[in-house]
C-alpha cells in the first residue's frame, strides 16, 4: 500500500470544496514494479461528478512473447477522468450536466456518492490500461530459438512407426519449401 493513498469518503471531498492533492511515492501489491511509483493526483467533488486527474510512472520487468527473454519497460500515464457520482441509470441526470453517457468521452465510471474514492486502486487501474497486450523486446528480438538442424534424423524415420511415414514425408517436404521461401 502506498501511504496517503487511503480511501477518502465523497463526503469529505465535497465538504473540503476544493481541489484535493496527493503527491505519492511507493509500491503497489497488485502491480510488482522494480521502482516505487511515483506521481501525483487531483480530484475535486463537483455536485455528481467527481473530477480526478493525475500522473504516474514506474518501472515493469515482461517477459518478451516472442523469445520469453525478460526486459524492463517504462510505465507512465497522465490522465483526466470524471467519475459520475450516482446511479448509473440516471441518464435525465447526466443530460443534466451536459454529459453523454454513450458518447466515446462519455462517462464510465461511476461511485456511490456515499461510498469512497479510493486514489490507490485509480492509480493501479490507470498503470494497468498502461500494460500493453503483446510484450516484445524489441525490434531486434531474435525471436523463438530455432534448433541448428531443422531436417528429420534418419535414426527417427527408419524406426518410427510406418503409419507415421506420411506425416514424416509432409514435415520434410515442408522443411524444403521454408528454406526454399528464405531465399
Amino acid at each position: 500500500m502506498i501511504p496517503g493513498l487511503e480511501p477518502v469518503p465523497l463526503r469529505e471531498l465535497q465538504a473540503l470544496g476544493s481541489v484535493r492533492n496527493w503527491e505519492f511515492e511507493g509500491q503497489l501489491d497488485e502491480l510488482p514494479s522494480l521502482t516505487p511509483v511515483r506521481g501525483n493526483l487531483q480530484a475535486e467533488h463537483r455536485g455528481n461528478i467527481l473530477e480526478v486527474s493525475g500522473s504516474a510512472q514506474t518501472i515493469i520487468c515482461f517477459c518478451c512473447d516472442r523469445c520469453l527473454k525478460q526486459f524492463n519497460r517504462k510505465l507512465s500515464t497522465q490522465v483526466n477522468e470524471l467519475i459520475w457520482l450516482g446511479d448509473p441509470e440516471a441518464a435525465e441526470a447526466m443530460a443534466e450536466q451536459g454529459l453523454d453517457a454513450s458518447s466515446v468521452d462519455g462517462l464510465v465510471e461511476c461511485l456511490d456518492p456515499r461510498g469512497s474514492f479510493e486514489p490507490e486502486r485509480w492509480v493501479f487501474e490507470q498503470l494497468s490500461l498502461q500494460i500493453p497486450a503483446v510484450n516484445f523486446c524489441g525490434d531486434d528480438c531474435s525471436g523463438m530459438p530455432q534448433a541448428a538442424n531443422q531436417a528429420p534424423h534418419a535414426s527417427l524415420s527408419a524406426a518410427a512407426d510406418p503409419r507415421w511415414q506420411a506425416l514424416l514425408s509432409l514435415r520434410a517436404d515442408v522443411g524444403e519449401e521454408s528454406e526454399v521461401s528464405r531465399d
